[in-house]
């Protein structure tokens, strides 16, 4: 019985030292089936061409300041008003995909941006690394008949946002 127990205890170990020699995934393919609605109640139709890249920043210490910078791919610090114009990952956009977006991306935490110029729209969000998980496939939902607003985590930024008249 004694040596029975030492045995299991034994291939117990090794099954866990095991694990510890698995690889472990530190990156994620973001996937995003982008959708837009241009009326109140109108249909969601899929985007026809965004532009996606990625700092490894911090929203909370780093926005984009403006359209132009979007397009530009510059963000801007916070506090000290410092620009980077170095976006640390590039997405790719296939419209004929299920999802139209995608980007690698590689570090602990990013700041993704998403830039639409047929709407003149952008959004950026923050994005925490998980380990062990390739991919994530995702749809964002944004709709250009309303002001600036929050959505699933994104910021979606529309500066040329024009109330409806009465």
């Amino acid at each position: 019985m004694k040596k029975a127990m030492m045995i299991l205890c034994a291939a117990l170990a090794a099954l866990g030292f095991w694990g510890c020699y698995q690889d472990v995934i530190n990156y994620t393919n973001y996937n995003t089936a982008i959708y837009i609605q241009t009326t109140t109640n109108g249909a969601y139709t899929r985007a026809q061409d965004v532009d996606t890249y990625a700092f490894n920043a911090d929203t909370t210490e780093w926005t984009v300041a403006s359209w132009e910078d979007a397009q530009a791919r510059i963000i801007t610090h916070k506090t000290s008003g410092k620009k980077r114009n170095d976006p640390d990952a590039f997405g790719s956009f296939n419209f004929s995909d299920e999802y139209q977006s995608s980007i690698l991306l590689e570090s602990p935490l990013s700041m993704i941006v998403m830039v639409c110029p047929e709407h003149q729209i952008y959004a950026y969000r923050n994005y925490e690394l998980p380990e062990n998980l390739e991919k994530v496939d995702t749809k964002f939902y944004i709709t250009t008949w309303r002001q600036s607003h929050n959505s699933a985590g994104w910021r979606v930024v529309n500066e040329f946002y024009t109330p409806p008249q009465q």
